[in-house]
């Protein structure tokens, strides 16, 4: 459906809707829209009739400004049977459409799923009051003349400012601070530097020292071009990057490097370092390390961590916002004035050619190797993700690593968990003392819980595992799932140690379902490893034992052939393990199962003799 028509719809069902509350609202609207359906061109869908019933709610509840999703499903309890959202799937994909419609705000992610911004407007002019004109603002926070002065020049925004900002507009936005700030966070319009103080990119009038930095050993400059650029790109991206677990702003003298047009990165384990640049019509990516060599491999992550979120920001604007690859020729520098001398990835084809960029009395011999061996993605005589036999190699290398963090780290939660509720040298003891859970186990199994007695748990598989907590744990040490019920997938935003419990075994899950492949596409790696790394931030509060940091040390590891591989073909004998496991199971029950039946065909017999 067009937006002529679309709108159309939705001022048809406000028209239906005035005059009437509550029950009322629910049975005319019933009547009244009984033939109303609205199919949308960009997904070819029919849209659900009650979906109109909940934009008459969100239109009641506007004045409040925010709504959370408890009150949401409060509401979807009272409607019919017939109409009623059945899942959680469902009241998802009715408040992206809102969302993609502009009439609301919710992103179904972890934290921000809890409450919907009924007002897009209200929101927005939250954000426009931060950034007040500054003779507004000295006029009117006059009590806070040094912060305000320290946010129009570094960008860098006091809590108390911002307080005494939205206390003077009296609009509510104190009241819902938090919410409001971790949206601003999901939109890159800033980040948060510490506790108190956020960074807002578009105020930051630092201006960058070209050269500072030129004396270091350094890669070749990567360059994303754009027709037009949209300075909010540049500013979201550095505020996205400053929200990455392991990247961290580069000190220099006691003072972030972080600039109007630029801001430099400590990469892991902060032997390498990121700048990232902006000039009229390019952003600019450049490793340099202090000392030793820039890692050709690193290089090669920071390049798919950039392009992945700049693809993402891009997409938020409606034009000009498309960009090229290209490389920056090596007699200019990082972020200096010549932005024509560029090179185009595609024309990077021969081993040597004349510059196409310099003029002609700087015309130059450019070697392809110098200026791209830092950012190709696999190696020099292939082009794309892709080898020759058409195997994806960053597919196997990222699968590799979800094996690897799956049992090296989350195996060791589980055992760290199970351990809080039974001591190795019990459990044995405890499982015995359940005659139905006991009965159930493989000799191999119960030779391991025999064994802890003197080995602890340290051999114990994530399935075994999962199996014992969900049976023996109870409810004081170990909070179950939000659901009560162990098995069911959690929703977004419930976070029990129950719920990470569930989280961690769809994980694995998921692994072994994908293990006749064996590769992840990327965008499945970066929203499991971003699950893997809430849940393990959780249970390190809860076990008080250390998780995140082995996880991101796998991240960051450059695995050879040899060790994917091994870790491959573990993955593999575990899922291959789990169907015999299964089908062990499957006979047993057959078979206790034969004998219920010969039992009972025996007892029969006796009372008819």
């Amino acid at each position: 459906m067009k937006k002529k028509s679309l709108q159309k719809h939705i001022d048809v069902k406000r028209r239906f809707a005035v005059g009437f509350h509550d029950n009322e609202i629910i049975e005319k609207l019933k009547l009244s829209i009984a033939d109303v359906v609205c199919r949308l061109d960009h997904w070819g869908e029919e849209l659900p009739q009650s979906w109109a019933m909940f934009e008459t709610f969100f239109l009641e509840k506007k004045i409040r400004k925010i709504l959370s999703t408890v009150e949401l499903q409060s509401f979807n309890e009272t409607l019919p049977e017939g109409i009623k959202l059945k899942t959680t799937e469902d009241m998802d994909a009715m408040l992206q459409f809102f969302h993609d419609i502009r009439e609301l705000m919710h992103f179904n992610q972890q934290f921000l799923n809890k409450v919907i911004i009924l007002d897009v407007q209200w929101f927005a002019d939250a954000f426009r009051n931060v950034i007040t004109d500054k003779n507004h603002a000295k006029e009117d926070l006059f009590e806070y003349a040094s912060e305000w002065d320290k946010f129009n020049e570094t960008g860098e925004l006091d809590e108390a400012l911002l307080c005494a900002i939205w206390r003077m507009n009296n609009n509510g936005y104190l009241e819902h601070k938090e919410d409001i700030m971790m949206y601003m966070e999901k939109l890159g319009l800033l980040a948060k530097m510490s506790d108190k103080i956020w960074y807002v990119p578009c105020m930051n009038k630092m201006q960058f020292p070209v050269d500072c930095f030129s004396s270091y050993p350094a890669s070749s400059i990567l360059c994303y071009t754009f027709d037009v650029l949209p300075v909010e790109i540049f500013h979201r991206l550095v505020a996205t990057c400053m929200q990455i677990p392991n990247w961290e702003i580069f000190t220099d003298e006691d003072r972030g490097c972080i600039y109007q047009t630029a801001a430099i990165f400590m990469f892991h384990d902060q032997h390498h370092n990121i700048m990232l640049g902006m000039t009229q019509s390019e952003i600019q990516l450049q490793v340099f390390v202090v000392e030793g060599e820039v890692d050709v491999s690193t290089c090669h992550q920071i390049r798919e961590n950039i392009e992945r979120m700049l693809h993402n920001l891009s997409n938020t604007f409606q034009k000009n916002s498309d960009f090229q690859v290209a490389f920056k020729c090596k007699s200019t520098g990082f972020c200096d004035s010549k932005e024509s001398a560029v090179i185009s990835e595609s024309k990077c084809i021969k081993e040597t050619f004349l510059c196409p960029s310099c003029p002609a009395n700087r015309k130059h011999r450019v070697n392809t190797e110098d200026i791209t061996k830092y950012w190709k993605q696999i190696k020099p005589s292939i082009s794309s993700t892709t080898s020759a036999s058409g195997q994806d190699l960053g597919g196997r290398s990222r699968f590799a690593k979800l094996g690897m963090a799956t049992n090296d780290v989350l195996s060791q939660v589980y055992r760290d968990i199970l351990e809080m509720e039974v001591l190795p040298s019990l459990v044995y003891t405890k499982v015995k003392a359940l005659p139905n859970f006991y009965k159930r186990l493989r000799p191999e199994q119960e030779k391991l819980l025999i064994d802890a007695k003197h080995s602890g748990y340290k051999n114990f598989d994530i399935s075994l595992t999962y199996t014992l907590i969900r049976n023996i744990c109870s409810t004081t040490k170990i909070p179950k799932p939000t659901k009560r019920k162990w098995g069911d997938e959690p929703a977004a935003g419930e976070v029990t140690v129950g719920d990470d419990v569930e989280r961690i075994r769809s994980i694995r899950n998921g692994l072994t379902a994908h293990v006749s492949s064996a590769s992840t596409p990327q965008k499945e790696f970066d929203d499991t490893w971003l699950l893997m790394s809430d849940i393990c931030k959780r249970l390190e509060t809860f076990t008080g034992k250390k998780y995140l940091d082995k996880l991101n040390n796998i991240q960051k590891l450059t695995l050879k052939e040899e060790d994917e591989n091994d870790i491959i073909e573990k993955v593999k004998m575990e899922s291959q393990h789990e169907m015999v496991k299964e089908m062990w199971s499957d006979v047993k029950e057959l078979k206790e199962a034969v004998l219920r039946s010969e039992a009972k065909h025996a007892s029969n017999y006796e009372y008819y003799s």
